[in-house]
């Protein structure tokens, strides 16, 4: 069916507001902003996507709609990877990365949601997949003014509690030694039994990532995710080579040609990517096969809003990732979004069966959590 319209709607959600080691080093603000894309076809179907935006929705909805809702409108809405290479190539000399690639992100897994509705398919099965559950692992020790020592191990414990035996914190906001305090306390309190991971969000340099490597190696961190910028491969590739804990990285690239540079120059050892804001479910596939054919398992990265996490989930299944990541917590958006798409059982997540990404996007999340400007 021939497309009639795409929409960008901006939503927000920023109490508990927590910070990563990025954004307390460089000042920013990291807030939980999503950009809703819609994609309507002449008959009436509607499919949804998500862009991540970080600070940047107002440039990516603009994008959507000022740049790339020309180049699809009229087309017919089955041609989602021809339709991907459209958006990709006429925004080539402005996009490649960043804002562009994000609201193409939106676009692409609206369309992928609409041919799901159309054929009366859930998503991963277009892909080929079957209805494994996938392995969750939760994202937190995030920064927070009022969070000590005790208050990180009560928060990892929560996670273990909750059925999810792999937890990972975030490191590089604080002096080398209180981060190592930071985890070894979680690792003395969780025990042996629960996996341990670190993320430094890109801001160590090169000698400094190798020497906290080494002392993550010590604690049985099992992956060392981000830790310097991902503009440096190279350094990365020799944080691989020296360190037995794996590199994991870097969702901060984006489309699969950053990535093939990444994996060839073996900079990671765990390739990660997000369907919100790497290039949608199209993208990730790609980036997906390329980890398979170099035999690197590809875990989805997770950050704020339902609908992207979902669109991910659907691609995890058709690449055949071990683990997905995830957060918990309290963000009434994400359930404004996703509806009940998003199941977890066990410390796995089950794939939604209804048509197309089987989100239930709820029709007052749009006033409720109204993206608000600041200056």
């Amino acid at each position: 069916m021939k497309i009639k319209s795409v929409h960008a709607r901006k939503v927000s959600y920023r109490e508990n507001y927590e910070r990563d080691a990025l954004a307390l080093r460089s000042g920013s603000e990291h807030y939980m902003d999503v950009l809703v894309v819609t994609v309507e076809t002449v008959d009436g179907a509607v499919g949804v996507g998500e862009s991540l935006s970080y600070g940047g929705v107002d440039t990516v909805a603009s994008a959507v709609v000022k740049m790339l809702a020309p180049l699809i409108v009229g087309h017919e809405s089955y041609g989602v990877r021809s339709l991907w290479e459209k958006m990709y190539k006429a925004t080539y000399r402005l996009g490649r990365r960043g804002l562009v690639i994000s609201a193409i992100s939106g676009v692409d897994t609206a369309l992928w949601d609409l041919l799901g509705k159309e054929l009366g398919a859930p998503v991963y099965k277009l892909l080929g997949a079957d209805r494994r559950p996938i392995k969750g692992y939760i994202t937190g020790g995030y920064y927070r003014e009022d969070k000590d020592i005790k208050k990180l191990v009560e928060e990892e414990k929560s996670y273990v509690e909750a059925g999810f035996d792999t937890v990972k914190i975030k490191i590089g906001g604080m002096s080398v030694r209180e981060d190592l305090e930071r985890v070894s306390a979680v690792r003395e309190a969780l025990g042996k039994q629960v996996n341990i991971a670190c993320d430094a969000n890109n801001v160590y340099d090169f000698n400094t990532a190798m020497r906290v490597g080494r002392e993550l190696e010590k604690l049985g961190v099992i992956f060392f995710e981000e830790p310097i910028m991902t503009d440096y491969p190279d350094l990365s590739a020799s944080l691989a080579q020296s360190l037995d804990i794996p590199i994991a990285g870097y969702e901060t690239a984006y489309t699969q040609f950053e990535y093939r540079d990444l994996i060839e120059k073996h900079a990671v050892d765990i390739v990660q990517a997000d369907a919100s804001w790497n290039g949608g479910i199209t993208e990730l596939l790609n980036i997906g096969s390329l980890a398979n054919a170099h035999g690197l398992p590809l875990i989805p990265h997770y950050s704020a809003g339902g609908i992207g996490f979902v669109a991910s989930l659907h691609a995890a299944a058709a690449i055949g990732s071990p683990m997905i990541e995830y957060h918990l917590r309290p963000n009434p958006l994400r359930k404004k979004l996703a509806g009940d798409a998003i199941n977890y059982e066990g410390g796995a997540f089950q794939l939604p069966d209804k048509p197309g990404l089987g989100v239930s996007v709820e029709p007052d999340v749009f006033e409720e959590f109204k993206f608000v400007e600041t200056t």
